[in-house]
């Protein structure tokens, strides 16, 4: 009888439970509006999370303008290996589970992975993308090898569409909560003599639960806004500005319990304050009217702020359009939602001395996509000009440096030390 099946009659009893407290460095670079892994930690079923503690210091290069500001935000996430992929199980009941599709095709620093290794990192941080930050169908874009992330101000055009496309906004779909547990089914007989999936956790006495959605879990969130600070250029020594973020991100006071192996993943992402480049004029300069003024009659009525909007509108930048024939669709209710960005000087004003922080992906041309036409995201170009002097790369331009801490009760205990 193999080992595997072994397993199967043998129930997971109660275990003296052991604190582990695994302290580790980090360091390295973020690309502003990627979203970067800066660590991770493996776990096991029937552990529990007592606390976590993140300290570090994040520094960006000289920026080019000295009054704009930016976010840092952290992430700690729970990543099942079975929402990663849910036939990953079956590597612990099956001696012949294969790694070659989990593997990195090439060594990338950025994941601190090389070529042949299971790309555990970059497949979790795929798949905590692909749920949290991308809208339903969207096809997830890239800056260099990492995830890019959307900017973070919303406005009028918030929800705003073609008329030809579908008018709903894009949410991401509930997950079948069943859906990877039907492999697990597939193995189970009248009379169950062979290991499954949940079997297999019951030897580390965790209980399996009846429904999991296969959806990573965000245990923490952690925002922090600066503005740029005095300091010098580290290549000549000339005064400028930069961003400085010192911190602490923890989780403490309400233990988290593991039911299945996985990883607790910290994300990070710098999202700088941008303007829409390509919106040119206030939008409150087109209400005018009966109905562009909220009547009290159908301020409850959800198809009434619906509104139509030419894409030749004077509102949009020549470079933002084609001058073709489709008609924009939006919400009218989102000026008083969400307000809009004020700006009183011509971006390419030659007499600015300081270069308002500007992204040109907003475009309302024939083939936009929907992010496209709510300017959801920058471009690559866009975050160059952040920076100080002639820059042909942003993977450098921000750099961190920290040590995070956790607590852990398992059945895991350090046997090396006396």
């Amino acid at each position: 009888m193999s080992l595997i099946n072994q397993m199967a009659v043998v129930q997971g009893g109660a275990r003296k439970r052991h604190t582990r407290t695994p302290n580790f460095p980090l360091a390295g670079v973020i690309q502003p509006y990627s979203l970067q892994p800066v660590w991770a930690h493996p776990v096991l079923p029937g552990e529990t999370c007592q606390s976590i503690s993140m300290k570090y210091r994040v520094v960006s290069m000289p920026l080019a303008n000295p009054l704009s500001g930016a976010w840092l935000e952290s992430w700690f996430v729970y990543v099942k290996l079975t929402d990663i992929d849910k036939d990953l199980g079956e590597m612990f009941i099956k001696d012949t589970v294969s790694s070659s599709s989990y593997q990195a095709a090439a060594s990338d620093p950025r994941y601190f992975v090389k070529s042949g290794d299971v790309d555990w990192i970059q497949l979790a941080t795929k798949r905590i993308h692909e749920r949290y930050f991308l809208d339903e169908g969207e096809t997830a874009r890239k800056l260099s090898t990492m995830p890019q992330v959307k900017l973070n101000n919303a406005a009028w055009y918030q929800n705003m569409v073609f008329e030809a496309a579908d008018q709903a906004v894009p949410t991401t779909d509930a997950s079948d909560l069943y859906e990877h547990l039907t492999g697990w089914a597939m193995l189970q007989q009248m009379q169950m003599t062979e290991l499954t999936y949940e079997q297999y956790l019951e030897t580390y006495g965790v209980r399996p639960v009846e429904t999991r959605e296969g959806d990573p879990e965000i245990l923490r969130f952690s925002r922090s806004w600066t503005l740029p600070n005095n300091t010098v250029d580290p290549s000549s020594g000339a005064p400028s500005s930069a961003w400085f973020w010192s911190e602490e991100v923890a989780l403490k006071g309400k233990p988290k319990r593991f039911v299945e192996p996985g990883f607790i993943i910290c994300l990070q992402c710098v999202r700088p304050k941008m303007f829409q480049k390509h919106i040119e004029k206030s939008f409150v300069g087109n209400m005018w009217g009966f109905s562009d003024w909220f009547p009290s009659y159908n301020l409850q009525d959800p198809t009434a702020g619906v509104k139509e909007l030419a894409k030749t509108d004077t509102i949009f930048a020549a470079a933002a359009t084609d001058g073709g024939s489709e008609t924009l669709l939006y919400d009218h209710r989102d000026v008083l939602s969400h307000g809009e960005s004020f700006v009183n000087v011509d971006f390419a004003d030659a007499d600015l001395k300081y270069p308002l922080p500007a992204s040109t992906g907003l475009s309302v041309k024939t083939g936009a996509t929907a992010q496209d036409i709510r300017g959801e995201y920058c471009k690559e170009a866009d975050i160059l000009a952040l920076f100080k002097g002639a820059q042909t790369s942003s993977e450098h331009q921000i750099n961190y440096e920290g040590i995070a801490m956790l607590n852990l009760s398992g059945h895991i205990t350090d046997s090396t030390r006396g």
